[in-house]
C-alpha cells in the first residue's frame, strides 16, 4: 500500500489539526473522571485520537502520485535459447529443460500475457544467430551452439535509440566462449567489449540446476609437438565425469577415418575430479593431420556409446577431434666445421634418415696459402689439391690464396661456391647454423655482423660446438658472434685433454624433451651413467645474464662446468656445446645403441624449432564473430623483410570437400595479409596459401586446418553459468530469475525505470481502509470501555 504523497485541499490542514485538537482534549476530560487502570485509559485516548486523525487527513483529500509504464510505449525483448544443450534432462527431473522452457513460454503464458498488455512486447528465439518469432508454439532446442554474447550485442545495437524497457533472456547461460560452466578470458573480454551503458536492463531466466547429472565428457584436448627423435605428438585430454564414481573408463585414441591407433583405461575415477590421459601418436603425412579422442564407460562391449543403452545425460561430449598442423618442414641446417673430424661422420649419420631436417654441410679441409707461395712448375694458378678433376679451369677451382671447401647435402653445385654466404639472401635460407672448431677470422666483419642478423632478425638458431678453435681459442670474445654467446668468453679457459669429465644434467636440463634422450627417469640416468667420459672442454664458469645451464660436467678438482647452455637472442635462440669430443659417446657404444643419433637429432629439431618460414599462415577465430575466421598470410622476401606486393592464391577445403576461393587484402602492417571465412558445418577445414612473388616466381605454398564442432562445444558444460548471467544483469542493471518466479517477473518491470513513462493519481481519502480503519479504532475504543464495565 502507497502512503499519500499528494494534497489536494492544503487549505484544510489548520482547521484539521485543530478538530484532532479539540477532540484529544474532550477525550483526556473525559476518561480522567473515569474510574480504572491509568494505562487503560491512556491508551483509549489514543485509539479514539488515531481515529479522529484519520477522518481529519480525508479533509485534506490526499492523493498517490506514481508513474508506471506507458502501455505499448515501450520494447520488451523476450529471447529464448534455442540450442541442443536444452535438450538434458536435469538431475532428479522427468522434463528436459526445453520441454520446461516450452511450457512457460506458450500462447497461455500468463506472464507473457500480462507483459504485452504495458509492453510493446517482442519474440525472438537464438542460437549462434538471432531469429524474430510470432510467437512460441513451434519450440525447438535443435539449433548448434549459443552466441549468447552476440545475441545481446546485436539486439541492443538494432533497437539503439528505441525505447526499450529490458531485455529477457531464458537461457542456461552456456556461450560457445564458455568452457565447463567457467567465467574464461575470452568470455571476460567479450563482456567488456559491450556497450554497457547503451543496453537496457537484462533479465536473465536461469534454466537447469546447478547440480550436474549423470555424464563422462571430454573437457579439451591439447597438442603439443616435441623434438624428439620421432617428432610424435603429444595429445592430453582432460575429462570429467558425475555419476560414475568407481567406474572404469576407456579412451581410444582414432585417426581421421575412425581407425583405433590406441586405447587406455582408467580406473576408479571420482565424480566432479578431473582426470587426464596422454597419447603419443607419430602423424603419418605432413600438413594437416586430424585425431580423434573418444571416451566411454568401459562395459566390454562398448554399449555405452548406444544413444538408446547409455545412460549419460548426451554423448555428444564423449569424443573431440583435435587438428594437427605439421607442414612447416623440412629444415635447412648448414654445418661449418673448420677440418673434417668425426663430429661431422657422425652428426651426418644421424641426419641421413630425418625427413624433418636437411643437414647442408661446409668443411674446409684446407686453409689458404699466403699470397706469394710456390704454385708449381707450370705455372697454374688453381691449387694442386683440384689436379685430376674434370674442371681445370682456373676461373672455377680455388686458388692457393683461397681456402678449399668440400661442400655435402647441397641443393645445386652453386650454393656455397664461394664459401660461407656473404648476403642475407644466401643466409638467410637456413633455419638453422652449427659452428664446430672454426676460429673468428673464418668469417670476416660483415659475415659476423650478418650471422648475428640471422638470428636476431631472420629468428633462426646458432649452436656452436666446442673444439680447439672454437670460443675462447678460436678468438670469438669481442666479436658478433661471440656477443651472442651465452657463456662470457674472456673467461673461458683454453680447452684441455689432460682431465677426464662426467656429464650430469642439471634439473632445468631434465625438464627440457630435447636434452632427455630415454623415455623414463631411471633409463636416462642409466644411460648418463654409462655415458664416456670425454676429454676436451671449454671450461667456463660463468654464465649470462638470461641464459640456461642445460648439462655440466665434472672433473679433477672442478664440478659442474657448463657444458651445455643455452640462451635466446632476438628473435632466435643460441646454445652452447663445450664439449669438443662429444663423438667419443658413439664410439664407445657404437655397438649398443644409437643414442648419440637421436640426440643430435632432437638438438637439430630444437634448433629450428618455431624459425619463422618465408610464408607463415594461421588462421584465429574472429573476436566479433564465433562463425567467422581470420585467415592472415604473413610472407617475407628473400632477405626476410616484409613482402607487400605478393601474389596470394588463396582456398579453403570445406568438410563436404567443396573449394572456396578466398580474396585477401593488406594491413597496416607491412607484409601481412587477411582474409575472412565463415562456416559452421561439422568437421575439418582446410586453408591453402599459394605465394609468388611480384615478378612470378614461387615463394611457398602453407596449408593450415582447424576443426569446427559446435555440438560438442555446445555441450562442454551441463549445469548453467550462473556466473556469467549475474553478470551480465549486475552490469545492465538487471536482475536474475529462476524458471520458476516467471510469475514474479511482470510485476517487477513495471516498477523498474523505463524510458516512456506515464503520470498517475489515486484518492487515498476515499479507499476503503481509511473508513474501515477509523470504525475500527472506534469500535474496539467502545468495546474495551463495556469490557471493562467503564461509561
Amino acid at each position: 500500500m502507497n502512503l499519500p504523497n499528494a494534497w489536494l485541499a492544503e487549505s484544510w490542514f489548520w482547521p484539521s489539526l485543530v478538530l484532532v485538537l479539540i477532540g484529544l482534549v474532550v477525550a483526556t476530560f473525559a476518561y480522567r473522571s473515569t474510574h480504572g487502570p491509568i494505562g487503560l485509559r491512556v491508551f483509549l485516548v489514543a485509539v479514539k485520537t488515531l481515529a479522529l486523525l484519520l477522518l481529519a487527513i480525508c479533509l485534506l483529500e490526499p492523493m498517490v502520485r506514481f508513474t508506471r509504464p506507458e502501455p505499448g510505449a515501450n520494447l520488451l525483448l523476450v529471447l529464448v535459447d534455442d540450442s541442443q544443450s536444452l535438450q538434458i534432462k536435469d538431475k532428479n527431473e522427468t522434463q528436459s529443460r526445453s520441454k520446461k522452457i516450452a511450457d512457460r513460454v506458450n500462447k497461455d503464458a500468463r506472464w507473457i500475457n500480462l507483459l504485452s498488455e504495458v509492453f510493446d512486447v517482442r519474440r525472438y528465439q537464438f542460437d549462434q544467430s538471432l531469429r524474430p518469432v510470432a510467437n512460441f508454439s513451434q519450440y525447438q532446442s535443435d539449433q548448434r551452439g549459443t552466441d549468447l554474447i552476440g545475441n545481446l550485442k546485436l539486439v541492443s545495437s538494432r533497437f539503439s535509440g528505441r525505447p526499450a524497457a529490458g531485455i529477457v533472456v531464458l537461457t542456461d547461460g552456456n556461450d560457445l566462449r564458455d568452457r565447463n560452466g567457467r567465467m574464461n578470458e575470452s568470455l571476460e573480454e567479450s563482456l567488456d567489449k559491450l556497450d554497457w551503458p547503451q543496453m537496457p536492463p537484462i533479465f536473465p531466466v536461469v534454466v537447469g540446476n546447478q547440480t550436474p547429472a549423470a555424464d563422462l565428457g571430454i573437457d579439451r584436448v591439447v597438442s603439443t609437438q616435441t623434438n624428439f627423435e620421432t617428432a610424435p605428438v603429444s595429445l592430453d585430454a582432460e575429462m570429467t565425469a558425475h555419476g560414475f564414481s568407481g567406474r572404469k573408463v576407456a579412451i581410444e585414441l582414432l585417426d581421421e577415418t575412425g581407425e583405433l591407433i590406441e586405447k587406455r583405461e582408467v580406473d576408479a575415477i571420482e565424480d566432479g575430479r578431473k582426470f587426464k590421459v596422454r597419447f603419443q601418436s607419430k602423424p603419418q603425412k605432413q600438413g594437416v593431420n586430424v585425431f580423434q579422442v573418444r571416451a566411454s564407460l568401459a562395459d566390454g562391449n562398448n554399449t555405452q556409446l548406444d544413444p538408446k543403452l547409455s545412460t549419460e545425460a548426451t554423448l555428444v561430449n564423449n569424443q573431440q577431434s583435435i587438428v594437427v598442423n605439421r607442414g612447416r618442414g623440412p629444415f635447412r641446417v648448414l654445418y661449418v666445421c673448420g677440418r673434417p673430424n668425426w663430429e661431422l661422420k657422425f652428426l651426418n649419420r644421424a641426419m641421413q634418415d630425418d625427413p624433418e631436417v636437411d643437414l647442408v654441410s661446409l668443411i674446409r679441409i684446407a686453409k689458404r696459402e699466403t699470397k706469394f707461395a710456390f704454385r708449381g712448375r707450370d705455372g697454374q694458378q688453381s691449387n694442386s689439391l683440384f689436379r685430376g678433376f674434370e674442371s681445370q679451369d682456373d676461373d672455377t677451382t680455388e686458388q692457393h690464396d683461397e681456402p678449399v671447401f668440400l661442400r655435402i647435402g647441397t641443393q645445386d653445385e652453386d650454393e656455397l661456391r664461394g664459401g660461407f654466404p656473404k648476403s642475407p639472401e644466401e643466409l638467410f635460407s637456413y633455419d638453422g647454423i652449427i659452428l664446430d672448431d672454426v676460429e673468428a677470422d673464418f668469417f670476416n666483419t660483415d659475415q659476423q655482423a650478418l650471422l648475428q642478423e640471422f638470428i636476431s632478425v631472420r629468428g633462426g638458431g646458432l649452436l656452436m660446438i666446442g673444439g680447439q678453435e672454437s670460443f675462447a681459442s678460436g678468438r670469438y670474445d669481442q666479436t658478433s658472434i661471440g656477443e651472442m654467446m651465452p657463456v662470457y668468453l674472456d673467461r673461458l679457459a683454453p680447452a684441455t685433454r689432460k682431465i677426464e669429465y662426467q656429464m650430469n644434467l642439471t634439473r632445468e636440463g631434465w625438464l627440457q624433451p630435447w636434452v632427455r634422450v630415454r623415455s623414463t627417469e631411471s633409463a636416462e640416468k642409466k644411460r648418463i651413467q654409462e655415458m664416456p667420459p670425454f676429454r676436451t672442454v671449454n671450461r667456463s664458469n660463468s654464465i649470462k645474464p638470461g641464459a640456461t645451464v642445460l648439462a655440466t660436467v665434472s672433473g679433477g678438482q672442478r664440478t659442474d662446468i657448463p657444458a651445455l647452455v643455452i640462451q635466446p637472442f632476438g628473435s632466435g635462440r643460441v646454445g652452447a656445446l663445450l664439449i669438443g669430443d662429444f663423438w667419443r659417446w658413439h664410439m664407445q657404444t657404437e655397438l649398443t645403441n644409437n643414442d648419440q643419433f637421436k640426440a643430435w637429432r632432437q638438438t637439430l629439431r630444437w634448433l629450428v624449432a618455431d624459425v619463422p618460414r618465408r610464408v607463415e599462415l594461421d588462421v584465429q577465430r574472429s573476436d566479433d564473430s564465433l562463425t567467422a575466421n581470420e585467415i592472415k598470410v604473413t610472407v617475407n622476401d628473400e632477405s626476410f623483410q616484409p613482402e607487400d606486393n605478393a601474389n596470394i592464391e588463396l582456398s579453403v577445403l570445406t568438410p563436404e570437400g567443396s573449394e572456396i576461393q578466398l580474396s585477401t587484402s593488406a594491413t597496416g602492417q607491412s607484409g601481412v595479409y587477411l582474409s575472412r571465412f565463415t562456416g559452421n558445418q561439422p568437421g575439418v577445414y582446410r586453408a591453402i596459401a599459394k605465394v609468388s612473388a611480384s615478378d612470378g616466381s614461387e615463394i611457398e605454398q602453407r596449408e593450415f586446418g582447424w576443426v569446427c564442432q559446435p555440438d560438442r562445444d555446445e555441450f562442454s558444460a551441463l549445469v548453467p553459468n550462473r556466473n556469467l548471467l549475474e553478470t551480465i544483469a549486475q552490469r545492465s542493471g538487471g536482475k536474475v530469475f529462476e524458471l520458476s518466479q516467471l510469475d514474479q517477473l511482470p510485476a517487477e518491470l513495471e516498477s523498474s525505470p523505463v524510458p516512456i513513462t506515464q503520470e498517475r493519481s489515486l484518492p487515498w481519502w476515499h479507499r476503503w481502509f481509511v473508513l474501515a480503519g477509523a470504525l475500527c479504532l472506534l469500535v474496539t475504543e467502545w468495546g474495551i470501555r463495556r469490557w471493562k464495565g467503564m461509561p
